[in-house]
C-alpha cells in the first residue's frame, strides 16, 4: 500500500515538474512569436554596362532586434552570381537562386555580372524566422515579396524601370560637411501605379530616394541639389546641417510621394554636440512653413549615420538636429501641470514595474533567441535536479520504513 502511494506521489511530482517546464517554455516562445521585420527592399542599378560586375543591396527594415531573416533572391537568366564577393551573411547559391540568412543585419550586398546584352528582372521573397506559429502547414503564407513588387528590372546599357543617372555635379575640394557630389538627377522611364521604385546616390547627402505614384507615368525625373538657404526662407528650428532642393518633374498629373534616406557626418554631430536622436528631415512649404518629417535612424558606418523619412511631396528640405544641452534642459524643466500634480499627489500605491524594469539586463525587453534557449535549458536542468533530490530522499525514507 505504501509502495503504491509512493508511486502515485512520484507520478504526481513528475507531472507537476513537466507542466512547470512546459509553461516556462511556452512563455519563452511567446516572447519571440511576434514579427519585428517590416520589409526587405532591393536596390540595383537600372542600366549596368555589358559584362559589368555590379552590386545589389537588400535593405532590411525592422522595429527591434533580434532578427533572423531568410531571403531567397532569383536573378534573371544570363546574369551570373560570382559567389566570391558577398557580405558576411551566410548564403547558398543554386542556379539562378541565392539564399541568405541575415542575423541582426540591416542590409546584404552581393555582386552580379551582367550579360553582354538584354534585360532581366530580379525577384525575391523573405521570411521572418523568429515568427513561430502553431500552424505547421501555413507554408508560403509566411513569405513576403522583396520590394519593389513586380521585381527590379535591369536593362543592359539602356533604361529599364529603374532609375537612370543623368547629371552629376562634383565638388572639387569638399569640406568635412560638404559631400563630393552636390547635384544629381535620375529618371524613371516607367512608373506603375502603386508600385515603389527607388534609386541610390553616391557621395551625396541623400543616399536613396524611393517614389510611388497614384497612376501610371513615364519618364519621371527627380533632381537633388545641395543649396544655401535664401533670405526669403526662414531658418528651421534647431541646428541646420544642410539644405536641399528635391524636385520631381514630368509627373503627368500624378500624385507622387516618396521616402528619402539621408546621411549626417559623425564629425558634425560630435563638433556641434548634436543629440543623434533629434536629427530630422524638414520640408518647407511656402504657405505652411517648415514641417518636421518623422525621421528614424536606419544604419551607420565609420563616418556617417543614415536616417530615413517619408515625404508627401518634394520641394526644399533641411536636415537639422538639436544640441544635447538644449535637449537635457528641456527634459529637466518641469511643466506647471507636472509640478501641480506632484504637489497634490496622494499616498502612492503599489509600485508597478516599468517596461525597462522587466527587461532582461543586456538584452532589453525582447531577449535574443539564444538567451531564451539558455533560460529553458537551465530551467530544465534545475527541474531535473530538484526531482532527483525529492525522489532520492523519498526512496531512502521508504527503505527505512521497510
Amino acid at each position: 500500500m505504501k509502495e503504491k502511494k509512493g508511486k502515485c506521489e512520484r507520478a504526481m511530482l513528475v507531472l507537476l515538474f513537466t507542466l512547470a517546464a512546459t509553461a516556462l517554455l511556452a512563455g519563452t516562445v511567446t516572447a519571440v512569436t511576434h514579427t519585428e521585420v517590416e520589409s526587405v527592399t532591393r536596390y540595383a542599378p537600372a542600366s549596368p554596362a555589358a559584362d559589368e560586375e555590379f552590386e545589389v543591396t537588400l535593405r532590411i527594415s525592422y522595429a527591434k532586434l533580434p532578427l533572423v531573416v531568410g531571403i531567397v533572391e532569383t536573378i534573371p537568366e544570363g546574369f551570373k552570381f560570382p559567389s566570391s564577393d558577398v557580405s558576411t551573411t551566410p548564403y547558398k547559391d543554386s542556379g539562378q537562386k541565392i539564399s541568405f540568412a541575415a542575423i541582426d543585419e540591416k542590409e546584404i550586398k552581393y555582386k552580379v555580372i551582367a550579360p553582354s546584352s538584354g534585360e532581366g528582372t530580379f525577384t525575391g521573397e523573405w521570411v521572418d524566422l523568429l515568427v513561430l506559429s502553431p500552424e505547421l502547414e501555413e507554408g508560403k503564407e509566411r513569405w513576403h515579396t522583396v520590394a519593389p513588387e513586380g521585381g527590379t528590372l535591369v536593362e543592359i546599357g539602356g533604361g529599364g524601370a529603374g532609375a537612370k543617372e543623368e547629371e552629376v555635379t562634383v565638388t572639387s575640394t569638399p569640406t568635412p560637411y560638404v559631400p563630393a557630389v552636390t547635384k544629381a538627377s535620375r529618371s524613371f522611364p516607367v512608373m506603375e501605379a502603386g508600385k515603389e521604385v527607388a534609386t541610390t546616390f553616391k557621395d551625396m547627402d541623400v543616399s536613396m530616394i524611393a517614389l510611388k505614384a497614384d497612376k501610371n507615368v513615364n519618364d519621371v525625373k527627380v533632381e537633388v541639389e545641395r543649396i544655401e538657404r535664401t533670405p526669403d526662407i526662414p531658418a528651421p528650428s534647431g541646428v541646420a546641417y544642410t539644405y536641399l532642393d528635391m524636385n520631381v518633374e514630368n509627373t503627368g498629373g500624378a500624385k507622387i510621394e516618396g521616402k528619402i534616406e539621408f546621411k549626417v557626418a559623425k564629425s558634425w554631430l560630435a563638433n556641434n554636440n548634436i543629440d543623434e536622436a533629434t536629427v530630422k528631415l524638414n520640408r518647407y512649404d511656402e504657405n505652411e512653413g517648415w514641417e518636421a518629417l518623422p525621421s528614424m535612424k536606419v544604419r551607420e558606418d565609420n563616418d556617417f549615420v543614415f536616417f530615413e523619412a517619408p515625404t508627401p511631396g518634394f520641394s526644399t528640405f533641411a536636415v537639422t538636429g538639436e544640441a544635447k544641452e538644449e535637449v537635457e534642459a528641456a527634459a529637466a524643466t518641469p511643466t506647471p501641470a507636472a509640478t501641480a500634480a506632484s504637489a497634490t499627489a496622494a499616498t502612492p500605491g503599489p509600485t508597478i514595474p516599468s517596461a525597462s524594469e522587466s527587461e532582461v539586463p543586456g538584452f532589453g525587453a525582447n531577449p535574443p533567441a539564444l538567451y531564451l534557449i539558455l533560460v529553458v535549458f537551465f530551467a530544465l536542468v534545475a527541474v531535473a535536479l530538484i526531482a532527483g533530490y525529492v525522489f532520492g530522499k523519498r526512496g531512502k525514507g521508504g527503505s527505512k520504513e521497510g
